[in-house]
């Protein structure tokens, strides 16, 4: 760290419990101390924007610190934010030179000596530079024992021997190339978990007590995000195979009894969390993401009832689109759904068989660009649908003779209403560039006279005031165009 004086001067805003530090060589450093008095004070935030490097914490903590009637005990919650940057390489040994470590151990103790009662650790990210990765890495370090709360989005070195035995609330970045990607970690005291970046062949162990703790059982979490690394290679047959011979699979048993909600992307064929102890009928909800294959392997999740549940599927080769339906049937159709059956499908849907769409209880659908013809059949066959968001219409030849720009050709004596009994809220993002603006302004206009129920329609903010003007005109007309409203996107 530059040990040059900084010159940090510091502005208290007592009605808003909020302290800005500015000097020189850097734009503003915001501090908020979330309360109106500062000798309850149970927060600290400390924002660096602009210029602000790590260079200036030293200096920043220590103005903090010169604060009079603070009580220091009080503070539980420390949450640092570093200008965001492109992630880069992490904190290696070599890469810290030892005026940097001194003083970061310097600043290590002045958090520790003063602010000894921390049991929240917030560390906003991404970064690049090594030193912010080494300080966050020993803040860590420094309260691990005692955190209840930890969040770091940014990949920071876990490396430590210490067992973080309080923690209720882990949310992470690893760094899948690392040795070691966890600390050790009491599993029984884990309300939620989310984890970045997951590698493949992620270990469970980091959350058994001993080598000998069988199964692992999380009692008290309740949300468990997972998000793989996309980038790992994908486990071959084989070794799936080799874990599934007979029933068998030679993963960690979890156990997680008290488990509500669910989110899994990019899940791989060996993920463990598909051989584990969950509670299938009582899951209030479920988000999967990722390919084609990955939404199939979710498939060996037995849940019988949700009551949320959200299917991003992002990729499919062509030659797979025509099993997409048979993977959603099972979803959509096997699964009890209390509330909201959310479906994404972003990519080309030309060969998707509408006759084998089963999605009843479908009430959110998502898409990237779709057919007009196409899309008016799939709606017709989801008679419980609320929400569409679609990236833009695609109106064929076809379509665009029979819609010219004749309203005569769409405007009835009485409203069509022929489908989306149900659909309230309807977006779309653009329009199609290969069709003439005109034609997609009325083929906008047809779709919402058959969307009998639609109360909000997002539009591009070219088309809003003509979609507009269209409403007022024809509202006394058609009664249900009283009850929309339009959003320009």
């Amino acid at each position: 760290m530059a040990k040059d004086n900084v010159g940090v001067a510091c502005k208290i805003d007592q009605a808003f419990g909020a302290l800005d530090f500015f000097g020189e060589g850097f734009d503003q450093v915001y501090v908020d101390l979330r309360s109106f008095n500062q000798e309850i004070t149970k927060r600290i935030t400390i924002e660096m924007s602009g210029g602000v490097t790590l260079d200036h914490l030293q200096h920043i903590v220590l103005g903090i610190l010169k604060l009079d009637h603070m009580d220091w005990l009080r503070i539980n919650t420390l949450s640092i934010t570093f200008p965001s940057l492109s992630c880069g390489h992490f904190a290696e040994p070599d890469d810290i030179d030892e005026q940097t470590i001194a003083d970061v151990a310097q600043t290590m103790q002045y958090f520790g000596q003063n602010m000894r009662g921390i049991a929240e650790l917030n560390l906003s990210c991404p970064i690049s530079r090594s030193t912010e990765y080494f300080v966050y890495a020993n803040l860590v370090s420094l309260y691990g024992g005692q955190l209840q709360v930890l969040r770091a989005g940014a990949p920071i070195p876990l490396d430590f021997s210490h067992f973080l035995r309080k923690i209720a609330v882990l949310e992470l970045y690893l760094d899948s190339s690392a040795d070691r990607v966890l600390p050790s970690i009491c599993g029984e005291t884990l309300k939620v978990l989310k984890l970045d970046s997951v590698p493949r062949n992620f270990a469970w162990h980091h959350f058994r007590y001993d080598i000998f703790t069988r199964p692992i059982v999380f009692s008290q979490l309740t949300v468990l995000h997972l998000f793989f690394d996309y980038s790992v290679e994908e486990a071959t047959e084989d070794e799936v195979q080799s874990k599934t011979i007979s029933g068998a699979h030679s993963c960690d048993q979890l156990v997680f009894p008290a488990l509500t909600q669910l989110a899994i992307q990019n899940c791989t064929p060996d993920c463990d969390l598909l051989y584990a102890d969950l509670p299938f009928a009582e899951l209030e909800s479920v988000r999967l993401t990722g390919s084609f294959d990955d939404i199939a392997n979710c498939c060996r999740l037995k849940f019988t009832w949700v009551r949320d549940l959200y299917i991003d599927i992002y990729a499919s080769r062509p030659e797979e689109v025509a099993k997409v339906c048979n993977i959603i049937n099972h979803f959509f159709t096997n699964i009890c759904i209390g509330r909201t059956a959310a479906l994404e499908l972003n990519f080309e849907l030309l060969n998707l068989d509408l006759e084998q769409i089963r999605w009843a209880n479908l009430t959110m659908l998502g898409m990237g660009s779709i057919n007009y013809a196409t899309l008016c059949k799939v709606i017709a066959r989801l008679p419980n649908l609320t929400e569409l968001q679609a990236y833009c219409f695609e109106f064929g030849t076809a379509t665009v003779e029979s819609l010219a720009e004749d309203e005569s050709l769409y405007i009835c004596a009485d409203p069509l209403l022929t489908w989306g009994k149900k659909l309230a809220s309807v977006m779309i993002i653009a329009l199609d560039e290969n069709c003439p603006f005109a034609v997609s302004a009325c083929g906008i206009k047809a779709f919402i006279l058959n969307t009998g129920a639609l109360k909000e329609l997002s539009v591009p903010e070219s088309l809003e005031p003509i979609i507009g003007a269209f409403i007022d005109e024809y509202k006394d007309r058609y009664p249900h165009l009283a009850d929309v409203i339009t959003y320009e996107i």
